[in-house]
């Protein structure tokens, strides 16, 4: 069943909900480090202070009176930043950095002393720490010291996100070339078993036994199918973009979609009245968005509503999205939204691995995400994805805008 185009919720482009690019190094919604603080001190006139302090300028903040309480909170709460005073009365500040350093490398840490000297810091540093205060500091130097911490770990967190990204481009490559390999020459094999049985088809007149044929021929055809997308994850497709107007192509590919889907899906379709053009090979857009579409009504045996939505975006460079892959600028944010059951963290995280697939055998092979994912790729975007559990997923295909509107095709 396809609705009428309905119009979308207006309001401003950053309304919109920032998923998680899918190359990203945490899972989808894991989201950016909080501006966490943990101060360890066992003086608590001062620790309290200052706990009080950071969370009047907008720091999530927390206090730990020693080390046992320290790293239990650490355990259970994400923390970014941990200040920690030389002195404890139950241990030494430096014993505990060492400690942390080795159970949680990507905390840092920062010595605070009333002791200060050079062989104090030098040992703290030793130690694992990033950066030392000394009692009594000015806020002004403790706000510095901290926005320094917090771009140190954004800087980290970038540089493992590019590394990611580049492992999984080469782990890509490889697949596609073993997979070239292998898929030519299955091919080859269906092709002769393709041709025998339909030779053996022609030549009988047994029901039962062109059942069983017929059956074998299905069997082959899905084989041969597969087959062709392990060849393409092998190869570049010949590109035939063209520029776009969503608002022309969506309407026409929905009211085909919703012969294909069946009665128990409900397709919307809420486009603006204004959209920018973007470059895109019209073919593998409708292949793509077919796939999405057909994943979605298996996450929705029951039946339920499939929604496309599309807008204008503009990607800032200090949006969240920047550091997932996402270069700033104009893009159209395409949306095909699901009511069905959702994933749990750990299977979106592996979304796009090749072969992952949750279904049965026979009913899926785990290409179906990565196909659109490099088709994507090709056109300059990127796929991004939010899902919970119980309540349908979300994907968004980020596409760069062009300047001009496309002339009538």
């Amino acid at each position: 069943m396809f609705h009428a185009v309905t119009p979308p919720m207006t309001g401003p482009a950053s309304d919109i909900p920032v998923d998680f690019i899918l190359d990203d190094a945490g899972a989808p919604g894991s989201g950016p480090t909080p501006r966490s603080v943990l101060v360890v001190d066992d003086d608590p006139d001062f620790a309290e202070s200052l706990v009080g302090l950071l969370q009047m300028e907008g720091y999530e903040a927390a206090l730990a009176r020693n080390a046992e309480i320290a790293e239990a909170h650490l355990r259970e709460h994400r923390v970014a930043v941990a200040l920690i005073d030389l002195r404890l009365d139950l241990g030494s500040g430096i014993d505990l950095i060492r400690s942390l350093y080795q159970s949680a490398p990507d905390l840092v840490t920062v010595m605070i002393t009333a002791y200060a000297s050079i062989d104090t810091a030098i040992e703290a540093m030793k130690a694992g720490a990033y950066d030392y205060l000394s009692k009594p500091f000015y806020t002004e130097d403790l706000l510095a010291t901290l926005e320094r911490c917090f771009e140190r770990i954004r800087l980290v967190e970038e540089r493992r996100r590019a590394e990611d990204r580049l492992r999984q481009i080469q782990r890509m490559e490889a697949i596609g070339q073993l997979t070239s390999g292998v898929a030519h020459d299955f091919n080859n094999v269906l092709a002769v078993l393709y041709g025998n049985l339909n030779w053996m088809r022609e030549r009988t007149d047994d029901p039962s036994l062109r059942e069983m044929i017929d059956d074998a021929l299905d069997a082959a055809r899905a084989g041969s199918e597969m087959t062709e997308r392990l060849l393409a994850l092998g190869r570049l497709p010949i590109s035939q973009s063209l520029p776009t107007d969503l608002t022309e192509v969506l309407p026409a590919f929905a009211r085909v979609l919703s012969r294909t889907l069946g009665e128990s899906v409900t397709i919307d379709l809420a486009l603006p009245s204004s959209l920018h053009a973007i470059e895109i090979d019209r073919g593998q857009l409708e292949s793509g968005l077919l796939n999405l579409a057909l994943n979605a009504r298996d996450a929705m045996p029951e039946g339920g509503t499939l929604r496309f939505e599309a807008a204008n975006l503009v990607i800032a460079p200090e949006d969240a999205r920047v550091a997932s892959g996402l270069r700033p600028g104009p893009y159209v944010l395409l949306s095909v939204i699901d009511t069905g059951q959702g994933m749990p963290p750990a299977i979106a995280r592996r979304a796009l691995e090749p072969f992952f697939t949750t279904k049965p055998p026979g009913y899926g092979s785990g290409l179906g995400l990565t196909m659109v994912d490099g088709f994507v790729r090709q056109a300059g975007g990127r796929i991004g994805l939010t899902s919970t559990q119980g309540h349908g997923t979300r994907i968004n295909l980020y596409f760069p805008a062009l300047t001009a509107k496309p002339s009538p095709s």
